[in-house]
């Protein structure tokens, strides 16, 4: 009879500890800001930070993040996948500085128009609704966090 008071115990507390990493996956904030670092002949140098923050009390472990940049539904860019994993404290946060090159000039005159990358060409001011999407695995549960960001060039 202890065994299954036991069991059943063990059982209530390992569901309730998977529920509360469930709940707390789902809980992750980020802040994305992202900048032109150069223009040049292959195309654009994009440096982005994330910072992503744990309100949560409980330690999470997660894979770093995987970002990818489109402008109206189109793909300018994407960071390099990585397969390592990072621990965020209890009501912590970690930053992560990121590098992106652009699909080259030819893809991005099919995505922005030859108007627009022409003034990105000539360096003059230029600013661009893009979607920011950062993919990442918290206690091996997928997270897709997806931000509008105004990039200016």
């Amino acid at each position: 009879m202890i065994k299954w008071i036991a069991g059943g115990a063990a059982t209530f507390f390992a569901i309730r500890y998977l529920l509360r990493l469930n709940a707390a996956s789902k809980t992750i904030d980020t802040r994305t800001s992202i900048q032109v670092h150069r223009v040049g002949l292959s195309g654009m140098d994009l440096k982005v930070r994330i910072t992503i923050q744990n309100p949560n009390p409980i330690s999470l472990s997660m894979q770093y993040p995987f970002v990818n940049i489109s402008y109206q539904d189109a793909r300018l860019g994407a960071s390099v996948i990585r397969d390592e994993t990072i621990q965020i404290p209890a009501n912590g946060e970690q930053t992560f500085d990121l590098n992106i090159q652009s699909e080259g000039w030819l893809a991005l005159i099919q995505t922005l128009g030859t108007e627009l990358v022409n003034r990105i060409r000539k360096g003059e001011k230029t600013t661009l609704d893009i979607l920011v999407a950062i993919t990442t695995r918290v206690n091996n549960i997928p997270v897709v966090k997806e931000e509008m960001i105004k990039l200016n060039i």
